[in-house]
Order: C-alpha cells, then sequence, then structure tokens
C-alpha cells in the first residue's frame, strides 16, 4: 500500500516540478493555458463558470420581460421555449453542478491534505478543457436552432423530429453534455485517487476536514451516475438521427426508460450541488466558533451515506409516469 501511495506522491511531485519548469518558460496566457497547477485550473474553472453564470442570469432577465405582460412582447412562442431551455441547461450543467467541486474542490482539496498537487494533475487540466469543450458544443446549439425541450430532453418530444422538437440544435446540445460528462468523471476520480493516496502522513480519515468527505461522496456520485446519463444521452442521438425505437412509442420505445435514465443521474446530482455546500457549512462553523465540530464521525459518515442512497431513490420522479404502486412504494420508503 505504501509503495503504490509513495508511486501516486512521487509522479504528482515529478509532473508538478515539471509543469512549473515548463511554466517557467512560458509567459502569459500560455502559463495558464498548460498550468498544471491545481490553483491555476480551479480559477480557470471559477471564470468560465462564472461567465456562463451570467449568461444564463441574462436569458432568465428576458424570461422574465416577456412574462411582464401575457402577451408576446418580445418573442414568439417557440422563441420562448428555446430560450427557456438554453436557460435551464446552461445553468444545470454548466453552473450549478461543477461550480463547487471543480472550484473549491480543485483549490482546496490537495491544501487540505498537505498534498503538492492532486494526483494526476494532467488529467486535471484535461478535465478542464473537457468542460469548455463540451461548453462551446452546447452554446453551438444556437447558431443550429438552438434546444426547445427543456434542460431535462424528455422523450419523445426530443426523439420524434415529426412531431416533437424540431430545434436543429439538439444533437449539438445531446454532444455537448456528453462530452461534459467525461469532464465531471475525470474530477471525480482524480479527487477519490488524492483522498486515497496522498494524504500526509498523520492525516487518517477521521482526521480529515468534513469538506474533504464532502468532495470525496460527491466525486462517488461523479463516477457511477454520470455514465448513466451519457448511455441515456447516446441511446437517444442514435434514435433521433438513425431512427432506431429505443425511446419513442412510435417506433417501439419507451419514453419512461428515458425518464429512468435521466433520472438516475439527475437525482444523484441534486446531491453533487448540496453536499459540497454542507462541508463548506462544516467547516466554517468549526473555524469560526473554534470549537470541534459535534460529531464528526456521524456527520462524515452521512456523507457516504446519502451518496448511497441518492442512487436508489431516482424513482421518485416517476411516480405518475405509470410504474407500479410497489415500486412507487419502494422509493417513497427510501426518498
Amino acid at each position: 500500500m505504501s509503495t503504490v501511495s509513495d508511486t501516486i506522491n512521487g509522479q504528482a511531485l515529478g509532473a508538478t516540478e515539471a509543469g512549473e519548469s515548463y511554466l517557467g518558460a512560458q509567459r502569459g496566457i500560455l502559463s495558464w493555458i498548460f498550468t498544471l497547477d491545481h490553483k491555476r485550473i480551479g480559477v480557470m474553472y471559477l471564470v468560465s463558470i462564472l461567465s456562463f453564470f451570467f449568461g444564463g442570469v441574462a436569458l432568465a432577465l428576458l424570461i422574465r420581460a416577456e412574462l411582464w405582460t401575457p402577451a408576446g412582447d418580445l418573442f414568439t412562442a417557440d422563441t420562448y421555449h428555446r430560450i427557456f431551455t438554453l436557460h435551464g441547461a446552461i445553468m444545470v450543467f454548466l453552473f450549478i453542478i461543477p461550480l463547487v467541486p471543480a472550484t473549491l474542490g480543485n483549490i482546496f482539496l490537495p491544501l487540505q491534505i498537505g498534498a503538492n498537487n492532486v494526483a494526476f494533475p494532467r488529467v486535471n487540466l484535461l478535465g478542464f478543457w473537457t468542460y469548455l469543450f463540451g461548453a462551446i458544443f452546447l452554446l453551438m446549439a444556437i447558431l443550429h436552432g438552438s434546444i426547445d425541450t427543456g434542460w431535462t430532453f424528455y422523450t419523445p418530444y426530443s426523439s420524434d423530429p415529426e412531431t416533437g422538437s424540431r430545434a436543429g440544435g439538439l444533437i449539438w446540445a445531446l454532444l455537448g453534455l456528453f462530452i461534459l460528462g467525461f469532464s465531471s468523471i475525470l474530477t471525480g476520480v482524480n479527487f477519490i485517487v488524492t483522498i486515497h493516496k496522498m494524504r500526509a502522513p498523520g492525516m487518517t480519515w477521521t482526521r480529515m476536514p468534513l469538506f474533504l468527505w464532502a468532495l470525496y461522496a460527491t466525486a462517488v456520485i461523479q463516477l457511477l451516475a454520470t455514465p448513466i446519463l451519457a448511455l441515456a444521452l447516446v441511446l437517444l442521438t442514435v434514435e433521433r438521427t438513425l431512427g432506431i425505437g429505443i425511446f419513442d412509442p412510435a417506433l417501439g420505445g419507451d419514453p419512461v426508460l428515458f425518464q429512468h435514465f435521466f433520472w438516475f443521474y439527475s437525482h444523484p446530482a441534486v446531491y453533487v450541488m448540496i453536499l459540497p455546500g454542507m462541508g463548506i457549512i462544516s467547516e466554517l462553523i468549526t473555524v469560526h466558533s473554534r470549537k470541534n465540530i459535534f460529531g464528526y464521525k456521524p456527520v462524515a459518515y452521512s456523507s457516504m451515506a446519502i451518496a448511497a442512497i441518492s442512487l436508489l431513490v431516482w424513482g421518485q420522479h416517476l411516480f405518475v409516469s405509470g410504474q407500479s404502486e410497489l415500486a412507487s412504494a419502494i422509493f417513497s420508503a427510501l426518498a
């Protein structure tokens, strides 16, 4: 175990030293583009995420301006649907889900465990550029008719071009979300390995800051749930482009199957948003009250319990979808 840990520590240290040496020969923007410094990557995430946030806010203001009166003062109904969908997709997938893990997680996780960097600095940088590349694909949908399905991309509305969404940017948006999923997975893997293998001597699991427990639980969710959303997006793209019946009932598919896939990811995604916030609050209360937090272990273990249970309760979003009464009862009890 120690040999593996030493190896990863050595690799991370070597990557950091190589990155610093390389950056010494770089100036200006290049020193940021190719940086392996976890703090700089966190800052780049923060700037990018906040930029998309302000774009989403601008769309929200347009929506509220249109709703100021009952009449269609600013846009047609189709345009309103496109703005509404794009606003939701930006705020959920480009802002609130990656906000804390990608920014504060990258900046503070290595510092709080006494490491020089994350376990895989190059993978960390790749995760950022994957995020940016996926965001560009998602926004490219604007140039191809945008998207009008709602941020959940429910079928058959999103799968049938004849009776459902006629927006030409749907495939671009699906590809963008698929790429964004890789960024989430890469970040999750990096955090899990870093916490497992790069803690400073004496930094046992029960001595870690609670913020790290929250990040660890978040990373587990990212690693386990994101591939299911990716699968749903691939199947939806295949159905939309090739006409294969997967979700569209007109082709023999089942639209509720898409909802199962979607909410298996999107319900745990709620805790990707909230768990890091809980960890932050735990740290702030502990530091500013100058007292050890009461019930450290229950709080830490509850983060992991939330992550585990969140993967089992997606059916609470499908109570009116026709699922069996037994399934509804089980999901109600778990929720």
